[in-house]
């Protein structure tokens, strides 16, 4: 359920060979000076569930999934420095990463389904995207338990 789609998640990001880290988001954006990730990154983390019962013992899960696609990339901002192939990279891997997961399913979760893209203002020189997907599950560990 839950975990199968994190898991498929960070499965199918290793994959994306411009990513040089990807896993679960536990705060290494957020909380240390030196950010302990290689850039650029994918970090995967439930941002909300809403869940409606099926029955008694069983309910349909609808799960919010976000990816945290950042990078700290030095660049020459004088306008007079030649244009470089890499001023928009970001949008390549944005796309990419959008490619590599939308539409991806597992045996317990639905495929997933692009919600949102969001950038975060930050006060450092990381450039931070956050890719919201959405999926639906089913949970009936509690039917299970009698």
């Amino acid at each position: 359920m839950i975990k199968d789609a994190l898991i498929a998640v960070k499965t199918a990001l290793q994959n994306v060979s411009s990513l040089r880290y990807s896993g679960e988001d536990w705060g290494q954006l957020d909380y240390f000076r030196q950010v302990p990730v290689r850039f650029p990154c994918a970090l995967v983390e439930i941002e909300e569930v809403a869940y409606s019962d099926n029955s008694c013992r069983c309910q349909q899960g609808v799960a919010l999934l976000t990816v945290r696609i950042a990078d700290n990339h030095i660049f020459n901002g004088s306008f007079q420095s030649p244009s470089s192939e890499e001023d928009f990279a970001m949008c390549d891997l944005l796309q990419t990463v959008y490619a590599t997961l939308q539409g991806l399913r597992g045996t317990t979760f639905s495929p997933l389904t692009r919600k949102n893209l969001i950038r975060v203002r930050r006060d450092d020189s990381i450039r931070e995207f956050r890719m919201s997907f959405e999926f639906a599950f089913t949970d009936n560990d509690a039917s299970s338990k009698r």
